[in-house]
């Protein structure tokens, strides 16, 4: 047997072992969101989570250069519009991008909802959040209801929300 034809079954069994060991490691359903305070790239100003207790907060981490990122982020920013009145809010957070690249994103796509440069501690405090797009969905008491590690229609992210408004 050569060596090419172990290197993919272990690898891939690398790969799901590393997949599950962060998966677990993030905070779970049930547990309290961790706060941050990052700033917003189109107007500087700052944010915390714990502003929006008593709202229902996707919290969607995304870098400039992930493709999936961007084609969920048209449904993110429509599902903001359409549910903002009834108690919930979006949060984008950049990761590995400069506030320039953010900057530029946000207004390409028109995205209404604060997107914030984020940095290592935050991506710590949510699990060493690695993967992208990586999104939260938390409830209004600020626990977190769901973790998603890839991106969702906008269909499938309803169904997330909806039964926490």
């Amino acid at each position: 047997m050569d060596r090419k034809s172990t290197l993919g079954p272990a690898f891939a069994s690398l790969l799901l072992a590393t997949m599950l060991l962060l998966y677990l490691s993030s905070p779970g359903a049930g547990q309290t969101a961790p706060d941050f305070l990052l700033k917003d790239v189109i107007q500087g100003r700052e944010y915390t989570l714990s502003q929006f207790r008593g709202q229902v907060v996707l919290v969607n981490f995304f870098t400039y250069l992930c493709k999936p990122c961007r084609e969920e982020m048209p449904f993110i920013n429509q599902i903001d519009q359409e549910l903002k009145s009834q108690g919930y809010q979006t949060i984008g957070i950049g990761l590995g991008s400069t506030p320039a690249e953010l900057r530029s994103l946000a207004q390409q796509l028109g995205l209404a909802y604060p997107v914030l440069v984020g940095n290592e501690q935050v991506a710590k405090a949510f699990g060493n959040v690695e993967f992208v797009p990586t999104t939260f969905i938390i409830d209004r008491q600020g626990r977190i209801a769901q973790k998603i590690f890839e991106a969702r229609s906008k269909e499938d992210l309803l169904k997330l929300i909806k039964p926490l408004l």
